[in-house]
């Protein structure tokens, strides 16, 4: 039935898609490429933030926009490394890397079981990708990266409720012959190579695009107990091949096919604090990291151990940690012009696996081997149909359906060896599966020159279900679930532009997440329900944006209040050795955003991004306890939501000077100061983090044979930082940290063609 629900409705859009004469066709996201995102001495950035090509300073909403060169320049080859430009997002991987978080404005999800999705929705090439695990794979020739900060549930796919990540990859130009190659080589013996070749087939009409990386590196941890040497190692491959075809003025045909797979002994934690009670008993015998301080938890008062330094970076597990994914996607998109209106069509299928192996404990007592080994395979499809017409007129619309379906099974089996006998704590099977649809609607009448009214609407109506089925003797549930929602979201803006150079807007967004269920039922669903109920935002944004001194200036602020209601929630409780599923009652957020740059002569950018935040659960009672407290549950009233630090300020200078005619000196230096905050749900205040400053730089010798030489350092001031940390899986009061990457640094050949 969905699957051919979802062949109905892209087949309609692809069969309305025929030949015609158009006299002004309208930029859509597949064709931007035609007028590419650039920055120019003008300065004039080119987004598809509202589903159409327009200026960045156009569009009114608060958007922040990284050009594919300005990521190869700071050596980015992630999103987990993002947030390092950008001072309101911020990406955590922990417990393995197809696992994350994406946190804009303080609000985010971070998602441990499958069942649960992103209040950050991540589309690249205008595909949803429904799961982290597919979208945080390496970077692979991009155009560009826009941010989309604050609820964008009406043009975007689903759950969006705090924002979206919109990623273009280079489309292929049917006009030239071009390459781009770059080989690196840095230490921890990290070695990456990547490799883009553009090819006209038919001039003008016809063009093929292939892409490729491959990216390894050992471990940044030292693992004394295990053969490899060292944990957190890197082995990663990425492919894309597109066709990019015009067959008449009128019709343009994408056609992507990717391939990712990585194989990483990751992520791997390190030891905190190590309990007394347990050092004497199931981690009797085990082996240091290194020194240790005698002290409390700071979690209870009445447990002590002994302190160690994870930002030593040591791990002493006596089994490895290890993640093995594969994902690969196909999409098509056709464009088709009818006179001033432009038909969209977009369908999908994506098919994603990993297979991990984790060692709970994170050290080597001999009497224990406490391993987790969950395997998931997720597929889904999706097919968008849009209709919008030209812009220029008194009246801009855009209308549209879209369907999607997901089926995941997820396989968690977790067994715990105690001097030598077999205790299956988990072992089941969870199958989910969702089914959404929804049309919707935006536009936006021109009353006069100057001043712009835009009013949209989403409705949507999704269907998820569970099953999940125990092995016997196991301490888990088997149980059925189903979940049935529709919701109707929407936007509204008045936009006030009295130049080109300045643009004033008030908007309001109604943000939805749908409703999730936990597809491991650690607990009885009789009692602790497995389902969370949808999130909801309702955000209001003020925002201006100016362009001073013929266009060397450019200035943008946004001010914002939010409140989420229901906000979903995922956190391991140490008391009770489950994870917590639940929604926080309810959170405010809001703040100012400010990005200034600056174009002093040709050749130099200044830049400074400032967030201010004020996140707090107004409501949020029942909260999982701190890690390694001896409490069911605590009260989070009052407090801030993880990964919400009250300042973020970015700062970079970026310039291109020529020493002769064939030698330009290229290069940047950038820094990401960020005050404290909490990187685990709970607030466990021994993975709270400090002030920071991080401060990345590179200096590249380009030369006009296209050829360049660049060297590069990221976290050049060696800052630690708590990814995320939780009670010691039978750690009696013990505590376990995710640290971050140390300083990196390395040297770059590139080509370009």
């Amino acid at each position: 039935m969905k699957f051919t629900t979802f062949c109905s409705v892209f087949a309609l859009s692809l069969g309305a898609c025929l030949p015609a004469h158009a006299n002004d066709a309208v930029l859509t996201d597949g064709a931007v490429q035609e007028e590419q995102t650039q920055t120019v001495d003008s300065g004039e950035i080119i987004v598809t933030a509202q589903r159409r090509s327009e200026t960045l300073q156009k569009v009114p909403a608060s958007v922040e926009v990284v050009s594919g060169d300005q990521l190869r320049s700071a050596h980015i080859s992630n999103l987990s490394s993002l947030q390092e430009v950008s001072p309101s997002l911020i990406v955590n991987q922990t417990s393995n890397p197809s696992n994350g978080s994406f946190t804009v404005r303080g609000i985010g999800t971070t998602v441990t079981d499958r069942g649960f999705e992103q209040s950050v929705g991540v589309y690249i090439d205008g595909v949803f990708r429904g799961r982290p695990g597919s979208a945080l794979q390496d970077l692979l020739d991009i155009e560009r990266v826009e941010v989309l900060r604050g609820p964008q549930t009406t043009l975007f796919g689903r759950n969006n409720a705090a924002g979206a990540l919109n990623i273009a990859t280079t489309l292929p130009d049917a006009t030239k012959l071009a390459v781009y190659a770059e080989g690196t080589y840095g230490n921890y013996n990290a070695i990456e190579a990547k490799l883009s070749v553009n090819v006209p087939i038919v001039a003008d009409k016809l063009a093929i695009r292939v892409a490729a990386s491959e990216s390894k590196r050992d471990g940044v941890l030292k693992a004394l107990r295990l053969p490899e040497g060292s944990m957190n190692s890197r082995d990663r491959q990425s492919f894309r091949v597109q066709l990019y075809w015009t067959p008449t003025e009128t019709t343009r045909v994408r056609l992507i096919g990717d391939y990712s797979q990585l194989d990483d002994n990751c992520c791997s934690y390190t030891p905190l604090f190590i309990s007394d009670a347990v050092a004497a008993g199931e981690f009797a015998g085990y082996t240091p990291p290194g020194p240790g301080t005698r002290g409390v938890s700071p979690s209870n008062p009445a447990v002590p151990g002994t302190f160690y330094n994870p930002f030593n970076r040591v791990t002493t597990q006596g089994n490895l940690t290890n993640e093995k994914t594969w994902d690969k996607g196909v999409s098509l998109q056709v464009d088709q012009d009818f006179g001033n209106l432009t038909l969209t069509a977009i369908g999908a299928m994506r098919r994603f696996k990993s297979d991990v192996r984790v060692d709970l404990d994170g050290i080597d007592p001999p009497r224990l081997i406490y391993m987790s080994y969950p395997t998931t395979w997720i597929s889904e499809n999706s097919a968008e149909v849009r209709l919008q017409n030209a812009s220029g007129g008194p009246l801009e619309f855009v209308v549209g359906a879209y369907y999607f379906d997901q089926k995941i099974t997820d396989v968690n089996y977790l067994p715990i060896i105690l001097d030598g006998v077999l205790i299956p704590r988990f072992n089941s099977t969870g199958v989910g599966t969702a089914e959404s649809g929804a049309v919707f609607g935006q536009a936006t009448y021109n009353v006069t020159d100057t001043l712009r009214v835009t009013g949209g609407l989403r409705y949507l109506t999704e269907t998820k279900t569970a099953h999940v089925t125990v092995q016997p003797g196991t301490a888990t549930f088997p149980g059925d679930r189903r979940v049935e929602n529709d919701a109707l979201m929407g936007t509204a803006v008045i936009a006030y532009q009295p130049s080109a150079a300045a643009n004033f807007y008030l908007r309001y967004a109604r943000g939805y997440k749908s409703a999730a269920i936990n597809l491991l039922f650690s607990q009885n669903p009789a009692i602790s329900s497995p389902v969370v109920n949808p999130e909801t935002t309702d955000a209001f944004e003020a925002g201006a944006k100016l362009r001073l001194a013929d266009g060397r200036v450019n200035a943008n602020i946004a001010v914002y209040t939010q409140t989420i209601n229901d906000q979903q929630v995922q956190a391991y409780n140490s008391a009770t050795a489950t994870f917590s599923t639940l929604n926080a009652a309810k959170v405010r957020s809001r703040g100012v955003e400010a990005e200034l740059t600056f174009r002093p002569v040709k050749g130099i950018t200044l830049s400074s991004g400032i967030n201010y935040l004020d996140a707090t659960y107004l409501s949020f009672p029942g909260a999982p306890p701190a890690a390694g407290s001896p409490l069911p549950r605590q009260d989070l009233t009052g407090a801030t939501p993880t990964n919400a630090p009250r300042w973020t300020i970015t700062g970079g200078v970026n310039f291109d000077q020529p020493l002769n005619d064939t030698v330009s000196l290229q290069g940047g230096v950038n820094i990401r100061h960020a005050t404290s905050y909490y990187s685990d749900l709970p607030h466990t205040e021994a993975f709270k983090n400090g002030v920071t400053n991080f401060v990345n730089a590179n200096l590249e010798l380009a030369f006009s044979n296209g050829f360049g030489l660049q060297i590069w350092g990221r976290n050049l001031t060696k800052e630690n930082i708590y990814l995320g940390g939780i009670g010691t899986p039978r750690g009696l009061g013990s505590l376990t940290a995710y640290t971050n990457e140390p300083r990196t640094y390395g040297v770059t050949l590139r080509y370009r063609y």
